[in-house]
């Protein structure tokens, strides 16, 4: 069987996208049937390789990588067993030289995204449009014509080649790179916006700045992050706050001089705006989003410092309710574990004005001290832990917030 023939028998059918809500069972018999013989296939195709790297062209070894990184993730493609064969044929290609990382990118992924040009983006240069391309109903028609989702795991082929691109190569990749995934950071479906956040982290660790600002991305990234900011009732809510969260804060670092009023403005956008703001007035019945909004508060207000003294107000006020819910409310350990926690970074970042909310703090945390040792007959959805009752006395301790 030739090296052609064995790669075709590894593309993920399209039906794997909608694996998980596809009615007919003679459909998930045949989708489960293409996974054990995806597994042969690429323990064949590991053989191969180890016996033919040496003769394997450039666009062999490319569309190789470009077949195996597509189960280097966690999808319904995709099984433990395949994915650690994956993994072993991809470190086969570990550090790669630049024209296979070129390869990938022009010839398997930009004909893929080439149909839905995003409307911000010059595909030529990777550079940020004065203008949007296409006039006001751009943003609509970007979303047509997506050919790309017909490639299940294509977002894993962009993310190995950012994995892997050097620093000093990104200016000559970024109209590669940068189209493609901002197709992922603003794409309807959170799914897809989680795995741009993801890829974006990556970049992130490498690319410099002054590629960022000088093209406009920069200001383009800040925009997707926030926007993903209000998916508030998809599976992929828990994943995709704090990732999107946490990758705003990174980008903010990275463009930005510490002390500076420009890094203060986009801080305090991203509390006030974007948690404040965009998630805690819609999360009150959405745990899941509530909790993960509050996880991630930590990271910023610690960078803020006494800046989130402007916010302090809302910030007890909303660190301190779940302690102590009202009969009717939601609430869980979870989220109070990680309300106080949140409520230590605030107490180091503003200690002189922490005296005058003394009451309102110790008010929470005592009733939560009380709710944990004594529960209600109703079980929670975790039985406390000794950390938890630990963390609790310790907030309950006056000394502690004088």
């Amino acid at each position: 069987m030739s090296l052609d023939s064995v790669l075709a028998g590894l593309r993920v059918p399209s039906d794997f996208n909608r694996y998980n809500d596809i009615p007919e069972r003679d459909v998930i018999t045949r989708l489960d049937r293409w996974k054990e013989d995806a597994l042969r296939t690429l323990k064949e195709l590991q053989t191969r390789v180890v016996q033919e790297r040496a003769e394997l062209s450039l666009k062999q070894k490319a569309d190789i990588v470009s077949t195996t990184s597509v189960f280097d993730c966690d999808a319904a493609w995709v099984t433990p067993d395949s994915g650690a064969v994956a993994r072993d044929i991809l470190h086969t290609f570990s550090e790669p030289p630049l024209p296979l990382i070129v390869q990938i990118l022009q010839h398997t992924l930009k004909p893929l995204f080439r149909s839905n040009p995003h409307p911000s983006i010059n595909l030529e240069t990777g550079r940020k449009l004065t203008r949007p391309a296409g006039g006001p109903m751009a943003s609509q028609d970007f979303y047509d014509s997506q050919t790309w989702k017909e490639s299940p795991g294509a977002s894993n082929v962009l993310l190995w080649c950012v994995r892997n691109i050097p620093s000093t190569a990104y200016e000559d990749l970024w109209h590669l790179v940068i189209p493609p995934l901002m197709a992922l950071l603003d794409d309807y479906e959170a799914r897809y916006k989680l795995t741009g956040v993801r890829i974006t982290s990556v970049m992130l660790e490498r690319v410099p700045s002054t590629v960022l600002k000088r093209t406009g991305v920069d200001s383009l990234l800040i925009a997707s992050l926030s926007r993903s900011l209000t998916q508030l009732q998809s599976p992929e809510t828990p994943r995709l706050l704090p990732a999107a969260i946490l990758t705003s804060l990174t980008l903010i670092q990275l463009m930005t001089s510490a002390g500076s009023v420009e890094r203060f403005d986009q801080l305090c956008a991203l509390l006030g705006d974007g948690i404040i703001g965009s998630i805690w007035p819609y999360a009150s019945d959405r745990l899941p989003a509530l909790l993960a909004s509050i996880e991630a508060l930590p990271p910023i207000i610690a960078i803020l410092g006494v800046g989130c003294a402007r916010y302090l107000k809302v910030l007890i006020a909303q660190l301190v309710h779940p302690l102590a819910p009202l009969e009717y409310e939601k609430t869980s350990v979870e989220l109070q574990i990680s309300s106080l926690r949140a409520l230590s970074a605030v107490i180091n970042a503003c200690p002189e004005r922490i005296p005058h909310w003394k009451g309102t703090i110790l008010n929470g945390v005592a009733r939560c001290w009380v709710g944990i040792v004594d529960p209600p007959k109703t079980p929670d959805t975790r039985e406390p832990s000794a950390d938890d009752r630990n963390l609790c006395e310790f907030y309950a301790d006056p000394k502690q917030i004088q």
